[in-house]
C-alpha cells in the first residue's frame, strides 16, 4: 500500500498523463489520404447522388487533373461547369441543375486547399440536396476533426457509418470523438473496429489503449501499449502511458523500470525523474531516489523550486533527512544568486523541517531568524517559529524558561492563525499545546475552529474528549467558587 504523501504524488502524475488524449496523426497531409479523399468518385446508388453524362465526362477530366496535382485547375473547371449549367449565357438554353455530387467534389477541392469554411458550406449544401450522401457526411466529419470540432464531427461520422461507411479511418475518428467526450465504452468499440480493419495503425491501437485505461482495464491497456512500444521503442508517450497503467495496478517496480528506460534513452524529463525518485522512496531506496531527484533538477532549464522542495520533503519525511540535506545543498548550488525572494523563503522553510528532523535546534533557531528577517509576517514562518518554541518548551526542565517558551509559542501561534493559509494547522497546534498545559477551556475554541476548517473523524473524536475534560474543569471551578 502506498504511503499517503507518496500516493498523492504518484496519483497526481498518473492523473496528468491519464487525462492526456493523443490525437490521430495528421491524416490530411498523407498523400494516399488526399488521393482517396478527393479522387474517388464512383458514386453509389442509394447513398450517393446520380451524375449526368456531362458530369461523368467532367469527372474524368478532373481525375486526370488530380493525378497531376492540378487542384486549382480542377476547381476552376468545376466552377466554370456549374456556372454554364446553372446560368447559361445563351437565352435559348434552359437553366439546369447540378448534381449534389459536383458540389461535393468542389467541397473536397476547397478542403484540400485549406479553405475549410467554403468546404464546410459545400458539404452541407451537398447533404441538403441529398440527405443520404454518405461521403459528404464522412468528409464533413473529417473536416470538423481537422478543426478540433469534435462535437460537430461526432454526428456526421455516426450518420456516415449508419449509411454504410466502413473504413478504419471513420471508425477510428469516431472512437477519438467518443474518447474526448469520455464515452469510454463507445470509444473502445469504435477503436476495436478500426483496429480490426487496420491492425497496423498506431493511432487506433493507442486510442484503444486509452479507452481501456478510461475503463480501468489496466492490464489489457498495458499489454496493448507494450506491442506499440516494440514497434516504436523511442516513443516517450507510449512508455508513459504504460507506466500509468502499471501505477494503476500497483505494479510500481514495472513502472520504475519504464522510467529508467526513458532515463537511459535520454527521454525522461524533470517530472518523469521526480516520479522515479518517488517510486524509489516507496521501495525504501533513498540513495537511488536522491540520484533520480538530482537528475530531475539537472534536467530543468529553470530550477523548479516547488518540485525540488517536494522531493526534499519526501526524503526528510520518510526518515532520510541526511539525504534531504544533501539534496538541498545541491539545490542551493543550482539556484545560485538568481533565486527569487519567494523561492528563497520556501527553500529555507524546507531546511527548517530537515534541521528539525536531524534534531539540530541551534540550526533551526538560526534559520528561523533568517526567515524572520526575510518576512516577519509570513504565516508559514510564524507557524514554524511557534512549533520550534513549543518543542523546546517540552524539553526544557527549568520551569521559568519553560513558561517563557510556552508564552512565545502561544504568541506566534496566535499570530499565525490570522493567516488563512495556515489557519488550520496553527489552530490545531495551539489547541494541542493548551491541552498539554491542561488548559482545556482555552483549547476548545481553537480545536473547534480547526475542526470547522477541516473535518475528520479522528479530530472530531479528539475534540469530544477535550470538550468533556473542559466541562469537568469548568464544573470544578464552579464548585470551588465562593
Amino acid at each position: 500500500m502506498l504511503r499517503p504523501i507518496l500516493a498523492i504524488a504518484l496519483l497526481g502524475t498518473l492523473a496528468a498523463h491519464a487525462e492526456r488524449i493523443i490525437p490521430p496523426a495528421n491524416l490530411f497531409r498523407d498523400p494516399t489520404f488526399v488521393r482517396d479523399f478527393v479522387g474517388s468518385y464512383g458514386f453509389l446508388s442509394d447513398v450517393e447522388p446520380k451524375v449526368s453524362t456531362e458530369e461523368q465526362a467532367l469527372l474524368v477530366t478532373v481525375r486526370e487533373m488530380f493525378e497531376g496535382s492540378r487542384f486549382r485547375d480542377a476547381e476552376q473547371e468545376i466552377v466554370r461547369f456549374i456556372q454554364v449549367i446553372e446560368n447559361p449565357t445563351d437565352p435559348e438554353i434552359p437553366k439546369g441543375e447540378i448534381s449534389p455530387a459536383m458540389v461535393f467534389v468542389l467541397g473536397n477541392l476547397y478542403f484540400q486547399a485549406e479553405r475549410t469554411d467554403e468546404a464546410r458550406r459545400a458539404f452541407l449544401e451537398a447533404i441538403r440536396r441529398f440527405p443520404r450522401f454518405r461521403r459528404a457526411h464522412t468528409n464533413l466529419g473529417y473536416l470538423y476533426i481537422s478543426k478540433n470540432m469534435t462535437d460537430e464531427a461526432l454526428p456526421m461520422l455516426q450518420k456516415a457509418i449508419e449509411l454504410g461507411e466502413n473504413s478504419s479511418r471513420a471508425y477510428g475518428l469516431l472512437g477519438y470523438c467518443h474518447l474526448l467526450k469520455k464515452n469510454a465504452l463507445a470509444a473502445e468499440n469504435a477503436y476495436r473496429q478500426a483496429y480490426l480493419l487496420d491492425p497496423a495503425s498506431r493511432d487506433w491501437k493507442l486510442g484503444l489503449a486509452q479507452a481501456l485505461m478510461a475503463q480501468e482495464k489496466y492490464a489489457e491497456s498495458a499489454n496493448l501499449i507494450g506491442t506499440l512500444i516494440e514497434e516504436n521503442p523511442n516513443d516517450k508517450q507510449l512508455w508513459l502511458q504504460q507506466t500509468n497503467a502499471y501505477l494503476a495496478m500497483e505494479k510500481k517496480e514495472e513502472a520504475a523500470v519504464n522510467l529508467e528506460m526513458l532515463r537511459i534513452k535520454g527521454l525522461a524529463d524533470e517530472s518523469n525523474l521526480s516520479l522515479l525518485g518517488n517510486l524509489y522512496m516507496d521501495r525504501n531506496e533513498p540513495q537511488l531516489a536522491l540520484l533520480a531527484y538530482l537528475a530531475a533538477m539537472e534536467k530543468s532549464a529553470k530550477l523548479n523550486i516547488a518540485q525540488t522542495l517536494k522531493s526534499a520533503k519526501i526524503l526528510s519525511d520518510y526518515g532520510f533527512p541526511d539525504k534531504a540535506d544533501d539534496f538541498i545543498t545541491e539545490v542551493r548550488k543550482k539556484a545560485g544568486d538568481a533565486i527569487s525572494d519567494g523561492d528563497k523563503l520556501s527553500l529555507t522553510l524546507t531546511e527548517v523541517s530537515v534541521a528539525q528532523a536531524k534534531k539540530q535546534p541551534d540550526r533551526v533557531e538560526a534559520l528561523l531568524n533568517q526567515l524572520l528577517e526575510m518576512n516577519p509576517a509570513n504565516g508559514d514562518v510564524l507557524l514554524e517559529l511557534a512549533r520550534h518554541k513549543d518543542l523546546l518548551s517540552r524539553e526544557e526542565a527549568d520551569p521559568e524558561k519553560r513558561a517563557a517558551l510556552v508564552v512565545e509559542a502561544r504568541t506566534n501561534y496566535q499570530l499565525a492563525l490570522r493567516n488563512e493559509a495556515v489557519a488550520y494547522p496553527a489552530n490545531l497546534a495551539l489547541g494541542q499545546m493548551l491541552v498539554r498545559e491542561r488548559r482545556y477551556p482555552e483549547a476548545m475554541p481553537h480545536l473547534q475552529t480547526a475542526l470547522e476548517l477541516k473535518k475528520s473523524d479522528s479530530l472530531e473524536q479528539y475534540v469530544s474528549r477535550v470538550r468533556r475534560a473542559a466541562d469537568r474543569e469548568q464544573d470544578r471551578i464552579d464548585q470551588e467558587a465562593p
